[in-house]
């Protein structure tokens, strides 16, 4: 029995006093929160959200002209972060009031510990949501609306560039055999009159072709 009895008032007592001591940094300390005002949609509530503080003993409310709501707010729990603080959040109906009236709203955070409140004051240009902003859209819009006219007249030129390029060519190429049906060197002595005679039809039929060609291409743009 006295060993039972030591072991209580004089070994327990020991190390309890002796692992409160080192645990006291973490046991005792007090961890500020980010507070902010988050809304999904224009006619969605605004919820005041805190994380990251530490303990777990805080309280959050609405006010309105220094006194607290009851009315139309939504309290939500205190939820554990993974590293071990904690969130909470508190959301406002403002349906029921106009927008000229939200700076008289406050959204107040408390915390066990701390003197002084966090208090953070309803509007608009801190509120953070998940529309899209419209500025940005609008430049993505007129980037990609830029970028497909610039392809499309790409596009077009190098069209126009094949059809003027296939132009000139067919041009040139009459233009080398009429030089060549103009060069006496093609009927020389030196050739057969059978042959002379075969190549000169070639190039008066190829002649001809590439005029009916050259016809209708120049035709094809005056329609134009």
């Amino acid at each position: 029995m006295a060993e039972i009895k030591n072991y209580f008032t004089q070994i327990c007592p020991e190390y309890l006093k002796k692992y409160v001591n080192l645990g006291r940094s973490s046991l005792m300390r007090t961890e500020i929160p980010s507070v902010s005002l988050l809304q999904k949609s224009p006619s969605s509530p605004v919820s005041c959200h805190a994380t990251g503080f530490y303990p777990d003993r805080a309280a959050m409310f609405w006010t309105r002209d220094g006194e607290e709501l009851h009315d139309n707010v939504d309290h939500g729990e205190i939820l554990p972060n993974h590293d071990g603080s904690f969130q909470m959040s508190v959301a406002l109906d403002v349906s029921s009031f106009p927008a000229e009236h939200w700076d008289k709203y406050r959204c107040v955070f408390q915390l066990s510990g701390v003197k002084e409140d966090h208090v953070i004051v309803l509007d608009p240009a801190v509120i953070r949501s998940n529309r899209g902003n419209p500025l940005l859209l609008l430049f993505i819009i007129g980037a990609a609306v830029a970028a497909l006219a610039l392809l499309l007249i790409a596009g077009i030129g190098f069209l126009v560039y094949r059809k003027m390029n296939a132009n000139r060519n067919n041009f040139l190429s009459c233009l080398q055999l009429t030089e060549r049906l103009n060069q006496p060197s093609e009927c020389g002595a030196s050739h057969q009159l059978s042959t002379c005679c075969y190549r000169a039809l070639s190039l008066l039929s190829n002649l001809s072709s590439c005029s009916i060609r050259v016809q209708t291409l120049l035709q094809s743009d005056l329609r134009k």
